[in-house]
């Protein structure tokens, strides 16, 4: 993908995918720090959660079944048709993959102004645990997150869950999980599992007019998060 820039990569699931605004402040322009601090949330919190399905189990597997030890490159696991649907005009940007890049990529396209747009997209591929497959952990390791952010854990006293609800037809299991910062920021999560493989989006953003900062819709976050899921997991399948 031409224009690719590329950026360290922070540790751990939740703190890596909002700091990225972070590690994108390095590489733009002084008023994009400020724009995308509003994406950064501080200590955990538990918040309370409107009342959703669970994580839906759907026909949709991997052509052969077979688990993966290595991910593509998420940059371009995504589609630049989508990429393009959700942050017109944006670069991407690639986050070096750190001691494991065969089984991890993660990359983030961001507009600024007063339209805000934020998109991540981070491919797992997780490795068996003594007898537990590698497909079991990553069975575990999703039923484990989808606690964690439908209950808001690990987010900022300022963000809290608007929504959340399992999702058939994306993958083996999905679902999404929608939050609202104060600062007019609204952000989806979608997680699906394909076999061992874990696909994580964050769609977010706000606009502001007349210095009202107004966050994106639970549907239009949400909608984008799964799209992006969604065509992440067919490339995936059509690469078994």
């Amino acid at each position: 993908m031409s224009g690719r820039r590329r950026a360290p990569r922070p540790a751990g699931r939740r703190r890596r995918v909002w700091a990225v605004a972070g590690v994108l402040a390095l590489v733009v322009a002084v008023c994009a720090v400020a724009a995308l601090a509003l994406l950064r949330p501080g200590k955990a919190r538990t918040t309370a959660v409107k009342a959703g399905t669970g994580p839906q189990s759907s026909p949709m597997t991997a052509p052969d079944g077979s688990e993966r030890d290595i991910v593509p490159d998420a940059c371009t696991a995504l589609s630049q048709k989508v990429a393009d649907q959700l942050t017109p005009g944006a670069e991407a940007t690639e986050m070096s993959q750190g001691a494991q890049p065969d089984q991890h990529s993660e990359c983030a396209w961001s507009l600024f102004g007063n339209t805000r747009r934020q998109l991540t997209v981070e491919l797992r591929a997780l490795t068996a645990d003594g007898a537990t497959s590698a497909t079991g952990v990553a069975t575990r390791t999703f039923g484990q997150e989808w606690e964690s952010d439908r209950a808001g854990k690990e987010l900022a006293d300022t963000v809290k869950v608007r929504d959340s609800r399992g999702v058939s037809g994306v993958g083996e299991q999905a679902y999404v999980v929608y939050t609202v910062d104060d600062s007019g920021i609204g952000d989806a999560v979608a997680n699906a599992r394909l076999a061992n493989v874990l696909v994580t989006v964050h769609f977010s953003g706000g606009d502001e007019k007349d210095g009202d900062a107004k966050p994106i819709s639970s549907s239009d976050a949400a909608n984008g998060a799964l799209s992006a899921a969604r065509d992440v997991i067919s490339e995936l399948q059509s690469q078994s």
